[in-house]
């Protein structure tokens, strides 16, 4: 009898625990009697389990005859996973520029990227494409997309360039996406709504009402972007072009957010078609930042969870996919009658293998973050196209099932090994677990439902409700 490495126990009550299988997605309530025993079966020991909870532990996923079975259950899970992203496109990320107009007060960007000069030319968007149907020659069965990035991709200096770009992608009939701080629209509006049928959408960053965006996101001589990125919101959704507003989260903002909501609705946003608003973290993925408003993600479990417990209606307006390891655990934890998600193998599409990155600097990366630092290349794409094997396999071989500290671990499902760049600058290689905040993240949702659960707002019922 062997129970599953990746089952955990976490206390609710002097008489009640919650059981939570990372490897299946079973989420049970137990008694201490039932605890004890499983604590004893982790041990080695061999208690006398009734045959009942025998049978229903190893129908949920608990018990194993011997570890052979939960390395099987385990492949099985990853060959379903692996079915799922074949489907999933391959990201062309293209970096026009790694410069910006603003000096945004958290930016994970180095001053040394964002004061390098170079704007792509159109030769390079020549061989940005080469290189995109080298790429997709090796994969027959993906679907793409392009995502302009950068640094910022709408600027002045790279209209010439984005103008080229989408022509050629609207040739292709291939999708669109474009991350922009949204300053410059005005100057991009007529353009973008010419190839609308092909943008699949525009992430845009709102970070909160007026004074608190301003004094975030603002140019060098400390003028806000505020009414620039109102307008551009406007200008997007009354052109038909799907909108993401992300909010950038830590302690400066975190008390307007809100604020924020009654905004977005008093404009009118949320209710119309292509409108997002994705939530994140502001994160430090090479752990040198001295920005002091940061906030961990376990830090924010409990405010924003309490916010849309408070006003429930918020959940259909502020979207959490971009707390990995939180709106993961939720989708475990608490399905809402959803098919639970299956473990998560890679934190990102860096580990699979279907995210490249181009940039002026001629160069290919895998991650966006890493682009401008040559170091982590894997490649180049001008002026001749070539993939660098060793380089790129050290990021395509990266998943829970390949890193010595996952083995080990009973929640590597919840954050698939972490990021991939974190472990880079942060361990000086890539085989290595960047779990970051992933525990504590655990730790603080399950505290969340064990104050819900005593004060009787989580009833047995509505608990096993998640299972």
């Amino acid at each position: 009898m062997f129970l599953t490495g990746l089952a955990s126990l976490h206390r609710l009550d002097a008489d009640t625990s919650l059981l939570v299988n990372a490897l299946s997605g079973a989420v049970d309530l137990v008694d201490n009697e039932l605890r004890a025993q499983l604590l004893d079966i982790a041990l080695g020991g061999r208690p006398n389990l009734r045959e009942r909870y025998r049978r229903l532990l190893k129908q949920r996923g608990y018990l194993f005859a011997g570890e052979g079975g939960e390395r099987a259950a385990l492949q099985s899970m990853y060959e379903a996973y692996e079915r799922i992203t074949a489907s999933r496109p391959i990201e062309f990320v293209v970096c026009p520029t790694y410069t910006c107009n603003l000096a945004c007060t958290y930016c994970y960007q180095s001053d040394e990227v964002h004061a390098m000069p170079e704007v792509m030319t159109d030769s390079q968007v020549t061989d940005f494409y080469a290189a995109l149907e080298a790429i997709s020659s090796e994969h027959p069965d993906k679907s793409r997309q392009i995502i302009l990035f950068g640094g910022e991709p709408l600027l002045p200096a790279t209209e010439t360039v984005v103008v080229g770009i989408l022509d050629r992608a609207e040739r292709a009939q291939l999708g669109v996406s474009i991350v922009t701080n949204g300053t410059h629209m005005e100057r991009f509006a007529s353009l973008l709504t010419s190839h609308r049928s092909i943008l699949k959408s525009i992430q845009i960053t709102l970070d909160g009402p007026e004074p608190i965006h301003d004094a975030r996101r603002k140019g060098p001589d400390g003028r806000g972007s505020f009414a620039e990125v109102v307008r551009a919101i406007e200008l997007c959704l009354d052109a038909g072009i799907p909108v993401n507003v992300r909010v950038n989260l830590d302690a400066h903002n975190l008390g307007s957010l809100e604020d924020l909501v009654g905004l977005l609705q008093q404009r009118g946003w949320t209710g119309r078609d292509g409108f997002r608003c994705l939530l994140a973290p502001v994160t430090d993925h090479v752990g040198t930042s001295t920005y002091a408003p940061m906030l961990r993600e376990d830090q924010l479990v409990e405010p924003v969870l309490g916010l849309l417990r408070r006003r429930p209606e918020l959940q259909d307006v502020l979207e959490l996919h971009l707390f990995r390891v939180l709106h993961h655990l939720i989708s475990v934890l608490q399905p809402h009658g959803q098919a639970r998600s299956l473990p998560r193998f890679h934190y990102c599409e860096a580990d699979r293998g279907d995210v490249y990155t181009f940039g002026p600097d001629g160069l290919i990366y895998i991650c966006t973050e890493s682009a401008g630092i040559s170091e982590y290349a894997v490649g180049t794409y001008s002026p001749r196209y070539r993939l660098w094997p060793r380089r790129l396999r050290r990021w395509q071989n990266r998943s829970i099932l390949t890193l010595p500290e996952c083995q080990e671990c009973n929640i590597a499902t919840f954050c698939g090994g972490g990021c991939a760049y974190a472990a880079l600058r942060q361990s000086g290689g890539l085989m290595h677990g960047a779990c970051g905040d992933a525990p504590e993240v655990l730790r603080a949702y399950v505290a969340m439902l064990r104050r819900r659960f005593q004060q009787g707002e989580l009833t047995l019922s509505a608990a096993d409700a998640a299972n």
